[in-house]
């Protein structure tokens, strides 16, 4: 008997160990991209320190990555109640906002944010895709030039740029910022489809195969280009047609 409860004994001692996670614990975690046991070890350190700011904004950060957009929602502004005055938290829930289709409060928290940051590009970027997804199209072109601005060499920031342009129908200045994004970073397949895009609508076909076809040797199986590249084929043939009869 004494011998059982000494095996349960040292049972419930590893298992508590194997559970008593720390702060380098989580963050080891989280940066080995474990995200699941790193959301576990935050919510450990936080049952033995309900007021450790790290471990929110971790645990905040985590559940977004997860899909867990309510968490995330909760956990940072829990870390915003012990650090009010740390803008980079403010910035973090604008993106969750955001992500969560909460547009107006996205663009509530990064105005509030750009009171103390003016210089922050990312801020711009995250204000750019809320008034997008609004439909706000104007507002969307000067948060992404802003952005731009303070980071020129950002190839993403001119793709944004683009597809915004795609949707105020100006398509000379959408294939611009496309071929700009595709000067600074060529490996991105979905530049060359937004590209081929831009081809369409300015009735170059031709350019508009060749990109989709580019599109396609990064990335193989991305159905929409394959669907475009069909199209566009289909209006080449056509053409060819209508100069053979003249």
């Amino acid at each position: 008997m004494k011998k059982k409860v000494m095996i349960w004994g040292i049972f419930l001692l590893i298992s508590f160990n194997l559970s008593a996670y720390t702060l380098k614990d989580a963050i080891k975690l989280y940066k080995n991209n474990e995200y699941i046991k790193a959301k576990e070890a935050f919510l450990d350190v936080i049952k033995k320190d309900s007021n450790n700011f790290t471990a929110y904004y971790y645990l905040g950060i985590i559940s977004k990555i997860l899909g867990d957009i309510d968490n995330s929602i909760l956990a940072l502004k829990r870390a915003i109640e012990l650090q009010p005055n740390n803008i980079n938290l403010y910035v973090e829930l604008a993106d969750v906002y955001l992500s969560a289709g909460l547009y107006d409060l996205s663009i509530k928290y990064c105005i509030y944010a750009l009171q103390y940051d003016k210089d922050n590009d990312r801020i711009f970027s995250i204000l750019g895709q809320a008034y997008y997804n609004k439909k706000d199209y104007k507002d969307a072109e000067k948060a992404y030039q802003k952005a731009i601005e303070l980071n020129v060499g950002n190839a993403y920031y001119y793709n944004l740029l683009g597809l915004t342009y795609l949707k105020m129908k100006q398509y000379n200045k959408a294939n611009t910022s496309f071929l700009t994004a595709i000067a600074l970073d060529s490996s991105v397949f979905f530049f060359y489809y937004n590209l081929g895009l831009s081809y369409e609508k300015l009735k170059e076909y031709k350019k508009a195969k060749e990109s989709y076809l580019r599109c396609l040797k990064l990335n193989k199986d991305f159905d929409q280009a394959k669907k475009q590249l069909k199209k566009v084929k289909r209006i080449l043939r056509y053409e060819k047609r209508k100069r053979r009869k003249k």
